[in-house]
C-alpha cells in the first residue's frame, strides 16, 4: 500500500520547506516511469559522465563538489571512487547499501521508493568511474515497494540501453541486480554486508585491506549508501559548482534527516549541512513542548542539550559535539522525557544488534544496559556511574566496528549533559522527568541479529 499522492509507503511523510534536491521530484516523477524521470532530466547525469567527463574527469567532478558519504562516516566519497579504480583487478564491483538502515532513518526508502531511477543512475554513475562491471542494490527484505520498484527500473534502463551492456552505445557494461536481505544494523558496516552478500553470516571483519582494495570475492569493492548515490547522480548532472551553492564549506550540499520526537510534524527533511539544529526543529514544526535535548545520529549518535541547538548540522561540528549525522536520524525530547531511559533505550537497541563476534561489543553493551537498569530500579552499585564510563571507554578502544565504538554515544552524552537526572535515578529512585514509573525494567533478551 502507498500514498497516491508521492507513491510513497504511508509512514513516510516528506515535509515542506528545507533545501530540497533529492525530495523535489518525489511526487512529481512517477517512479515507476521511465520515460518520465528522462523528461525530468534523468539520466542526463549518466550520459555527461560516459560521453563527455570520463571516469577520470567524473570522480574530479564528485571531489570538486566536496561530496562526503552520507552514511554517517562522512568519507570523501571521491577518495573512496579513486581508491577502488586504481586497485588492481580484473572485475569491481559497487553495492549500494540500503539495508543498514536504523528503521526511524527513512531517507534511503524515500529515494527508492519515490524515485527509484535516480538511486540506479548514482550507482551506474559510480559504476563507470570505478570500472565496476556489477552492481548491486542491497535492500532490506521489508521493503517490498522498494524492492519492486528498482526491478522494475534495472529492466527499463537495460532495455534502453542505460544499464546491462554497452551502456548508451559504449564499451562500458555494467549488470545490476537487488539483493533482498533480514534487517541488521550492523549491515550498516560496509564488511559485514558484504559478507552476508558472500553467503557467510554478516559480521564485520579487520581492516586493512579495505574492500575498495579487496571485497566481495576479493575483487575491489565500493560501497556507498543510497541517499550518497543520489547525491552523486545530481551532481554528475548540474555540476560541482551548483552542488558547492549551498551547505557548508567542509560539508557542502544537503542531507536528508528524518525527525521524530517531541515535534509537532514528524518527516523527512533535506536540509543544507551546516543548517542550526533549531532550524531543524522549527521545520519540523517546532517542539510540542519546551525542548530538552535533541539526540542526532541515532544508536551510534549523542544528545545535544537545549543551549547546544545553535550547534551547525554538519561531521565536524556534530562530530566535536560527541554526536554524529548518522543516517540522519533526529530525535527531539522536552521536560517530560528521561535521559536517563533515553540512553538506555539506545544501548538496549545497540545490544540486540549486536553480530556477536567481537567479546566487547556483545558482553559490553549487555553490562551498560544492566547497569543502566540498576540505576533506573534506584539499586545500584557503589561503582556504576564510574563502571559506565570505563566500560565504554574499553568497548571504544578495542572495537572491531565503529557500530561497536559508538554505540555508548547516547549514553556518555547523557551522562555529561544531564548527570542530576542519573544521580536522582540512582540515589533516591526519582525521575526528575516525572516519566518513570520506578517499577523494574523489563530484563534485557539477547538475541543475536546476523543477516
Amino acid at each position: 500500500m502507498t500514498d497516491s499522492g508521492t507513491g510513497l509507503s504511508p509512514q513516510i511523510r516528506i515535509l515542506p520547506g528545507g533545501d530540497q534536491r533529492l525530495l523535489a521530484e518525489i511526487g512529481v516523477v512517477d517512479p515507476n516511469s521511465l520515460d518520465s524521470y528522462r523528461k525530468a532530466g534523468g539520466y542526463a547525469g549518466l550520459r555527461r559522465a560516459v560521453e563527455k567527463l570520463g571516469p577520470e574527469g567524473t570522480i574530479d567532478e564528485i571531489a570538486a563538489a566536496g561530496l562526503r558519504g552520507r552514511g554517517g562516516g562522512g568519507y570523501p566519497t571521491a577518495d573512496k571512487w579513486r581508491e577502488a579504480r586504481s586497485a588492481s583487478g580484473d572485475s569491481k564491483v559497487v553495492v549500494a547499501n540500503l539495508i543498514g538502515a536504523d528503521p526511524t532513518a527513512l531517507g534511503d526508502r524515500a529515494l527508492a521508493e519515490g524515485n527509484p531511477h535516480l538511486l540506479l543512475e548514482g550507482l551506474l554513475v559510480a559504476a563507470f568511474a570505478t570500472g565496476a562491471s556489477d552492481a548491486i542494490i542491497a535492500v532490506r527484505r521489508d521493503w517490498t515497494v522498494a524492492i519492486e520498484r528498482l526491478r522494475a527500473a534495472i529492466i527499463e534502463a537495460e532495455a534502453a540501453h542505460l544499464a546491462g551492456y554497452l551502456v548508451l552505445g559504449t564499451d562500458f557494461s555494467c549488470v545490476v541486480r537487488v539483493w533482498e536481505g533480514a534487517v541488521a544494523l550492523v549491515a550498516g558496516e560496509e564488511t559485514a554486508l558484504l559478507a552476508a552478500l558472500a553467503g557467510d553470516r554478516g559480521m564485520p571483519v579487520i581492516r586493512p585491506p579495505y574492500p575498495t582494495e579487496r571485497g566481495l570475492g576479493g575483487a575491489p569493492t565500493t560501497v556507498q549508501n543510497g541517499e550518497t548515490l543520489a547525491h552523486a547522480a545530481w551532481i554528475a548532472s548540474h555540476g560541482a559548482k551548483k552542488f558547492r551553492a549551498i551547505g557548508s564549506k567542509e560539508a557542502p550540499g544537503t542531507k536528508l534527516v528524518t525527525v521524530y520526537g517531541r515535534v509537532a510534524e514528524p518527516g523527512l527533511l533535506e536540509i543544507a549541512l551546516g543548517t542550526p539544529l533549531a532550524d531543524i526543529v522549527k521545520l519540523a514544526g517546532g517542539g510540542t513542548g519546551t525542548t530538552k535535548a535533541v539526540f542526532v545520529g541515532g544508536p551510534g549518535g549523542g544528545a545535544l542539550g537545549a543551549d547546544q541547538l545553535d550547534t551547525h548540522y554538519d561531521f565536524d561540528a556534530l562530530h566535536a559535539a560527541g554526536a554524529g549525522i548518522g543516517l540522519g536520524q533526529f530525535l527531539v525530547a522536552d521536560t517530560d522525557t528521561c535521559m536517563v531511559d533515553s540512553a538506555r533505550f539506545f544501548l538496549d537497541y545497540s545490544a540486540r544488534e549486536a553480530c556477536g563476534k567481537a567479546v566487547p561489543c556483545r558482553i559490553g553493551t549487555k553490562r551498560l544496559v544492566e547497569t543502566l537498569d540498576r540505576i533506573l530500579a534506584a539499586s545500584p552499585r557503589p561503582n556504576d556511574l564510574l563502571l559506565l564510563r570505563e566500560l565504554s571507554r574499553k568497548m571504544s578502544d578495542t572495537a572491531l566496528c565503529h557500530l561497536e565504538a559508538r554505540a555508548p554515544g547516547p549514553m556518555l552524552t547523557t551522562l555529561d549533559r544531564f548527570p542530576d537526572e542519573y544521580r536522582a535515578h540512582a540515589e533516591r529512585g526519582e525521575c526528575l522527568a516525572g516519566a518513570c514509573s520506578g517499577t523494574a525494567v523489563a530484563p534485557l533478551l539477547t538475541p543475536l541479529a546476523g543477516l
